[in-house]
């Protein structure tokens, strides 16, 4: 079953080589990226703040920042649009992929940037305990894809191969970020990484928050069908207390950074 997955991902691969658009260069963009799984603000502490985490977002100084476990209008949090509060604290606009339907509303991931999008899909990811999925967001100069990635370790292969194919059929360099539950030595991360740059980062670990021993949230960037994008990582950490004392309790997670620079280019069809 694996390598009849490995199999399917080369073959989407290629096809969306030869289908791809030919690209010029036009001038160099920088971002910092960021991704955060926020637990809908309740805190170690079991203290619900949106504040609290809209302070950590706003201090990064992100310019796209990647979100998971986000209720909307459900009864755990009632009359409550965790990313809607967000974005209203952050000023950025908010991006929403329900995931599944629950207690009455919905839960999935999501984004806030500075920049209106210019589109957006979800991609459901099969899960065998909850379904997940993968939101990719198109800006002027490429795309930001977020995902949270299934307890399952048979679930996150799958769902590896469904992203490398989902990306590499982008006209635009793509980075995708998010709690992908795995170490970095784990299968789906040794696939993910033939097709992507994995961005390493110093510290590594992002999980438990108050005193991190995991590295399982990532940015990375599509780099196997667009070397011509590949970005200059000037710097990728992740957010400690002498940052902001808050992220040690404000999420069961810390949140994670990346100043990005890459050349811009236009997508035109070869003649």
């Amino acid at each position: 079953m694996k390598q009849l997955l490995r199999t399917f991902t080369m073959l989407a691969a290629i096809a969306a080589v030869i289908a791809m658009p030919s690209c010029r260069h036009d001038s160099q963009t920088g971002l910092r990226l960021m991704s955060y799984n926020v637990r809908n603000c309740r805190g170690l502490d079991d203290t619900l703040s949106y504040e609290r985490v809209a302070r950590i977002i706003t201090d990064a100084g992100a310019d796209i920042v990647a979100l998971q476990e986000l209720d909307s209008m459900t009864s755990r949090y009632p009359g409550q649009d965790v990313l809607g509060n967000l974005a209203e604290l952050t000023g950025m606009y908010p991006t929403f992929a329900p995931s599944i339907d629950f207690a009455g509303g919905k839960y999935g991931i999501g984004m806030l940037s500075r920049e209106k999008p210019l589109s957006h899909r979800r991609v459901p990811l099969p899960c065998r305990s909850e379904p997940r999925s993968l939101l990719i967001v198109e800006f002027a100069d490429c795309y930001y894809c977020c995902t949270h990635l299934s307890l399952n370790a048979e679930d996150r292969v799958t769902d590896v191969c469904i992203i490398i194919d989902e990306l590499s059929r982008l006209d635009k360099p793509a980075f995708i970020a998010g709690d992908f539950n795995a170490s970095p030595d784990e299968e789906a991360m040794r696939m993910l990484s033939q097709y992507f740059t994995v961005f390493a980062k110093q510290p590594a670990a992002t999980y438990p928050a108050d005193k991190p021993t995991e590295e399982i949230d990532y940015i990375c960037q599509y780099t196997a069908t667009q070397p011509h994008a590949a970005a200059e990582v000037e710097n990728h950490h992740v957010i400690g207390t002498s940052e902001s004392a808050d992220v040690a309790t404000a999420s069961d997670h810390r949140p994670i950074v990346a100043d990005v620079r890459f050349e811009k280019w236009i997508a035109s069809m070869a003649e």
